[in-house]
């Protein structure tokens, strides 16, 4: 099945716009590879930035797929301006939330505790028990 053909399938079958399952691609990513990762990579903001390369390198792979067929036969050159107009929008549209849901976590304390977590039965003493 061609790449067009699946995406088209996808677009009537949620019944979508191409611009919001961008967004939601875009996410859907980011939230699984932070997931996929946790238990291998112990430091969120490694973490996270692994993540974002993810989104951005399915972002890319995504364009070239849709752009395939003029840039197997004609080069990067024979893109016309409405291609790669759609094309940045496209890329916009998929890694912006994760970008700023990466920021979030790294300039900010949005995403960061409040407080330590304490145990719920703190003991005292050795001796209680």
């Amino acid at each position: 099945m061609d790449f067009t053909a699946f995406k088209m399938n996808v677009v009537e079958t949620t019944g979508l716009a191409k611009d919001a399952l961008h967004i939601y691609v875009g996410i859907g990513v980011y939230l699984l590879c932070l997931m996929v990762l946790r238990p291998i990579i112990r430091s969120q903001n490694l973490r996270s930035f692994v993540a974002l390369i993810a989104v951005t390198s399915i972002a890319l792979l995504g364009e070239y797929l849709d752009n395939r067929e003029t840039i197997e036969s004609l080069g990067l050159t024979g893109l016309s301006r409405e291609q790669l107009t759609a094309s940045i929008r496209d890329l916009i549209n998929t890694c912006m939330l994760s970008y700023v849901l990466y920021a979030l976590n790294t300039w900010t304390t949005f995403f960061h505790p409040t407080s330590k977590p304490t145990s719920l039965t703190k003991r005292h003493k050795k001796t209680d028990y």
